[in-house]
């Protein structure tokens, strides 16, 4: 007996230390915030202390409602994304019929989710036709018609459901396409989410410049490269901006776009900061086919319909790198740095559309943390007179185990990397006000037993004993009820169910376990009941 005591006291201690060593972090950033705003004199430096530990967890994140931060709704023009899709899957088609030696004059996708295949003449049909079924077996032939002269139109469409399907997947990979970029800065727990169909709620707790955010996490990043018309040119011409808004015409046809890119990187050239990219084997494959093609013309070098440059293709280039200068003057160090870090992420399947934004200044979460956390102290001091008052010494076990329950919460939010959001921190004060129910249920069942004349070591056994299974309905239904708003919530409710939910365990521990070693180690029942 003595020694599952000492077990059971190892046990408590191991998890009350374990729990405050997780806390530190927390706890000195918390102290340093403190000395900052009401002049304390605490020690300098205490919240970076534990900041670049490797074995303990960062402090508790603070959510945007808390801590103020970028709030943004996109809608994503997943329309936009089938076009993509399409005049990638066009561009393909050109490579393959080259390939396949069928002379084609154009290759191109129309408004109706279309690609138009226009050949030199009659003869090379069936071989196209043949050369698309076996390689492009997601497109459906529409029809054939004559053309000018001897030429030929061939048109293939994909089906509403495949357009269906692109447009869902389009909406996925904004998501992590925007976690991407989001990376780059540093943001803590920022939240990436789908809402709806169609819109992607992106929410960046301490990041307070909107316009930066905007610039850099919603930048579409669509690189293209179109020939520059000349006089030998027959293509179709449409008229873009450069990056001195001046109108400059290019070829319709994008012969390659960055789907291929492997790397981005910033460095100089021709003594001008400029970004470089490097292709993947597929990429580089189709940039040097482009460019053996058409030495000795301009290929004009466009990012989301801005040109930034149009070099001559002096030779074939099939090292499958490529430049990216700034034009007159070359690029500032934020334009480089941001150009290649949206190039690196990937470009957007479709354009985002702002649909709502705002920007949470951090006093308000301040004041609502001060007033969040005095609520809840307010409440456990009321609970601790009464508990106190009511039920003495054991009332004052009832409240050591509620100050554990608090730390033990508090440090497996740390642990897990949770969100502390505003509506957690009424979840942490809705916590412990239902944990001390298991304590009176305890508490009057041993009062019952000593009234039927049970001696103390038995009306313990039995208060406990049959409060058990009252204790774990209770909270699992209320785990059960935390577990739904966990997984079907969103924002402020996940929030919520997160510190719910963590509650219900430590709960059980606090009230039950803990409960039970102090009336193990100190005599709190007396002929009344449980009160001395």
């Amino acid at each position: 007996m003595e020694s599952e005591l000492r077990n059971r006291i190892i046990v408590f201690f191991a998890v009350l230390v374990a729990g405050l060593i997780v806390l530190l972090p927390t706890i000195f950033q918390f102290g340093g915030a403190l000395k900052e705003k009401y002049s304390l004199p605490l020690p300098d430096g205490m919240n970076e202390v534990f900041k670049d530990s490797k074995w303990l967890p960062q402090p508790i994140s603070l959510g945007l409602d808390l801590r103020g931060g970028v709030h943004l709704v996109y809608e994503v023009q997943t329309k936009e994304a089938v076009k993509s899709r399409m005049q990638s899957t066009a561009n393909a088609i050109r490579s393959a019929l080259r390939t396949d030696k069928v002379a084609v004059v154009r290759v191109a996708a129309n408004d109706k989710n279309q690609v138009e295949i226009t050949l030199l003449n009659k003869q090379g049909e069936e071989k196209a036709k043949n050369t698309v079924l076996n390689g492009f077996k997601e497109l459906s032939f529409v029809g054939s018609q004559a053309d000018e002269g001897d030429r030929v139109k061939l048109s293939y469409g994909i089906s509403e459901v495949q357009a269906a399907k692109i447009e869902d997947e389009s909406v996925s990979q904004s998501i992590e396409t925007l976690r991407n970029r989001v990376d780059q800065f540093g943001t803590s727990e920022p939240l990436i989410q789908r809402v709806g169909s169609k819109r992607i709620l992106l929410q960046m707790p301490g990041e307070l410049d909107i316009e930066k955010v905007k610039n850099l996490v919603g930048r579409v990043a669509k690189l293209e490269f179109r020939l520059v018309p000349n006089s030998a040119s027959q293509a179709n011409v449409i008229t873009i901006k450069d990056k001195a808004a001046a109108s400059v015409k290019v070829e319709d046809q994008a012969l390659m776009t960055g789907d291929s890119i492997a790397e981005a990187s910033v460095g100089p050239h021709e003594g001008q900061r400029a970004v470089f990219i490097k292709f993947t084997s597929k990429g580089t494959t189709e940039f040097s086919r482009l460019t053996t093609e058409n030495v000795r013309r301009q290929l004009s070098i466009i990012l989301d319909g801005v040109e930034y440059s149009r070099p001559v293709i002096n030779e074939p280039i099939q090292h499958g790198d490529c430049v990216i200068s700034g034009g007159t003057g070359g690029f500032s160090k934020d334009e480089a740095a941001m150009l290649k870090t949206v190039l690196k992420s990937g470009a957007l399947s479709a354009p985002l559309f702002i649909v709502e934004e705002r920007t949470v200044g951090p006093s308000l979460g301040a004041e609502s943390i001060q007033k969040g956390t005095f609520a809840m102290l307010l409440g456990l001091a009321w609970i601790a007179i009464f508990m106190i008052i009511y039920y003495k010494k054991s009332g004052a076990l009832a409240v050591g185990t509620l100050v554990l329950n608090l730390v033990l919460m508090l440090a497996l939010l740390a642990m897990f990397k949770a969100t502390l959001t505003l509506p957690g921190l009424a979840g942490l004060a809705l916590t412990l006000g239902m944990a001390v129910d298991a304590n009176v249920i305890i508490y009057e069942r041993i009062r019952d037993e000593v009234k039927i004349g049970g001696t103390r070591d038995a009306a313990v056994n039995a208060g406990f004993h049959k409060a058990w299974s009252a204790i774990i309905d209770s909270n699992l239904t209320t785990l059960i009820s935390g577990l739904i708003l966990l997984f079907l919530g969103t924002g402020p409710i996940k929030g919520f169910a997160v510190t719910l939910c963590v509650g219900i365990a430590t709960t059980i521990y606090s009230a039950v376990f803990v409960s039970r070693l102090g009336f193990d180690v100190f005599p709190m029942v007396n002929k009344k009941g449980v009160s001395v």
